[in-house]
C-alpha cells in the first residue's frame, strides 16, 4: 500500500512552485498594463529566474523593443533563448528572427 504522504507531498510541492512563479508573472503583467515598466521588467525577470518561460518571453520582448528600459538586443536574445529552452515556441521564433536580422 502506498503511503498517502508519498503521493500528496509531490503534488503539494508542484502546486506551490507553479503558483509561486505564476504570481510573480501576474505581477509583471499587471505592472506592464499599468505602464509601470520598471516593475514589469523586475517581475518578469524574477518569473524567468524561477523557471517560467512566459516571463522570459515578456522580458525579452521589453529588452528587444526598449519598452521602459534601455534597448538591449543581447539581453533580449538571451531571454528569448531561455524562453525557447523552456518550451515557449514564440521565444524560439523571436530568437531566430533576431539572429536573422542585421
Amino acid at each position: 500500500m502506498i503511503k498517502l504522504s508519498k503521493v500528496i507531498a509531490p503534488i503539494m510541492v508542484f502546486g506551490m512552485v507553479s503558483s509561486c512563479y505564476a504570481d510573480v508573472y501576474q505581477d509583471g503583467k499587471t505592472a506592464y498594463e499599468q505602464k509601470r515598466y520598471f516593475d514589469a521588467v523586475s517581475a518578469y525577470t524574477k518569473s524567468c529566474e524561477r523557471g517560467n518561460p512566459k516571463g522570459c518571453l515578456q522580458v525579452a520582448s521589453m529588452y528587444e523593443n526598449g519598452e521602459g528600459i534601455a534597448q538591449n538586443k543581447y539581453l533580449a536574445a538571451s531571454f528569448y533563448t531561455q524562453a525557447c529552452r523552456g518550451g515557449e515556441s514564440l521565444g524560439c521564433g523571436n530568437m531566430s528572427l533576431m539572429y536573422d536580422t542585421p
